[in-house]
């Protein structure tokens, strides 16, 4: 379902009623049930309303460990989509996903129960929190856990919604009684516009998502808003180019735009917050910061590279303009320990070490490989799944020079995400890419996942580090590889 909106009952009305207040107004909590509850975003909202005091269920197509945890939770999520589970619920959710033949939705509908779409919810949450909001093409889900994880060793006491597992505290989601809200804040249908966050991080503008926005233009357009929305200080790293590009259409003479409010980052000369003296090893990254050419501090990370440092940085920026001490902002950036599926280790057998990144985006691939060639392994081979066709098809000749700190490339199958196949664009796309901007790469396309498994059995070698990137089914290869491996 596109671009969802509030649907039956009395739109606009019924569901800030019931929403938008902490307190009920009858004596019996409001029921709310979730359609395609296992989503990341869509099992955050479950354990919010169910924190709100709302009774939550929900379903699903599939069973899946994000459904199992829920349950653990106490909340009762269906396998199977029947439309008599929304029956006697007073609000519908459903994930933007969700089609509109879905049994549910239809049901909910002919019932006149409220129905509701993520941005929607995620807006009203909004409401009732002062919001830091992060976004970016890329590096938002884990800049927003080390947001929620320093500003918890600040005292803060967050809430959170964050799109990943935060491995410190075992979540990705929230809700306290803290006025603070930190949310990872989606770009790619603009229901991050809906916060209208007080401050906000962006991390990059990159093209992403144009079968929704069509052009960069749009896309430019809407990072424009959801800056100068905010009322208080915002950072934006000036390291990338479309952030640049955003800065000078905001310092623009007789535009809309706050940029009196905007403080930049990054390794460049120019950022107000610069860090300096970068160096990693392995998975520990050092850096010192200086603002204005002053020196704050010193700062010791548990994850790895250049990408992670910026990410820290931003936080550190944005709650040192928000009056937090330096050495307490460094003190809680180094409990940070990653986010699953973020260059996170699966396992090491036969002197290989495995890890599993979310890495999707041509810079995502550069960044996590360049932090794997600072780990000191022998060599790194670089398992890559192209994601979305469409994506493909706008940004597959950007990769040319994604791989070049991989030993060994491995491009498979594409993952479709339920996408039509487009005619011409696959594994292949991304490869001749490659191979036209760098010749001698050895690079390997391998569409079934028997070739790949085979394949690496093969090659691997002690010393190795395997680094799979994708944001499809490949997250499982670590598991099968150390299996195979630990037999072979």
């Amino acid at each position: 379902m596109e671009n969802a909106t509030i649907r039956g009952g009395e739109p606009g009305r019924i569901v800030p009623d019931l929403f938008l207040t902490e307190s009920r107004k009858r004596g019996d909590a409001p029921r709310a049930h979730v359609v395609a509850a296992g989503g990341a975003a869509m099992s955050a909202i479950c354990r919010i309303l169910s924190a709100l005091g709302w009774q939550v269920t929900g379903s699903d197509q599939a069973q899946s460990d994000s459904i199992d945890r829920l349950r653990a939770d106490g909340l009762p999520i269906t396998v199977g989509h029947d439309g008599s589970l929304v029956h006697g619920a007073d609000l519908v959710v459903v994930s933007t996903a969700v089609q509109s033949n879905n049994v549910e939705l239809v049901e909910a509908l002919r019932l006149g129960i409220p129905v509701a779409g993520r941005p929607e919810v995620m807006e009203a949450l909004g409401r009732l929190r002062r919001v830091v909001a992060v976004s970016g093409t890329h590096g938002k889900t884990t800049t927003t856990a080390m947001a929620a994880l320093c500003a918890d060793h600040l005292g803060w006491n967050p809430s959170f919604i964050v799109g990943g597992v935060v491995n410190k505290l075992q979540t990705g989601v929230r809700w306290t009684q803290s006025d603070l809200l930190i949310v990872e804040a989606d770009e790619s249908d603009n229901s991050f516009l809906r916060f209208h966050a007080d401050n906000t991080i962006v991390t990059n503008i990159e093209p992403d998502h144009l079968d929704f926005h069509a052009n960069m233009a749009n896309l430019e357009a809407a990072f424009d808003r959801f800056v100068t929305q905010g009322t208080g200080p915002s950072v934006v790293c000036s390291d990338d180019v479309g952030v640049r590009s955003m800065i000078d259409r905001l310092s623009r003479p007789g535009d809309v735009g706050n940029a009196k409010t905007l403080h930049t980052y990054g390794s460049n000369p120019d950022a107000d917050y610069r860090i300096v003296n970068s160096r990693g090893e392995g998975l520990r990254t050092w850096c010192s910061i200086e603002y204005h050419g002053e020196s704050l501090v010193e700062l010791a990370l548990s994850v790895p590279g250049l990408h992670n440092a910026r990410n820290a940085l931003s936080v550190f920026a944005l709650f040192h303009q928000l009056g937090a001490d330096p050495q307490e902002l460094a003190n809680g950036l180094a409990t940070f320990t990653g986010v699953g599926r973020r260059f996170e280790f699966r396992g090491e057998t036969a002197g290989i070490t495995f890890v599993d990144d979310y890495a999707h985006l041509p810079t995502e691939v550069a960044a996590v490989l360049s932090a794997a060639r600072a780990g000191g392994w022998q060599r790194v081979v670089g398992v890559f799944q192209p994601h979305r066709y469409t994506r493909i098809r706008d940004v597959g000749s950007d990769f040319a020079d994604s791989f070049i700190d991989a030993d060994v490339v491995v491009i498979t199958g594409l993952y479709a995400a339920g996408q039509t196949p487009i005619e011409g664009i696959g594994a292949e796309t991304v490869a001749r890419a490659i191979i036209q901007a760098h010749p001698n790469t050895d690079i390997h396309v391998l569409e079934t996942r028997p070739q790949l498994v085979e394949f690496l059995a093969n090659t691997l070698q002690p010393g190795d580090l395997c680094l799979s990137m994708n944001a499809g089914d490949l997250t499982t290869l670590p598991d099968e590889m150390i299996v195979r491996m630990g037999i072979s």
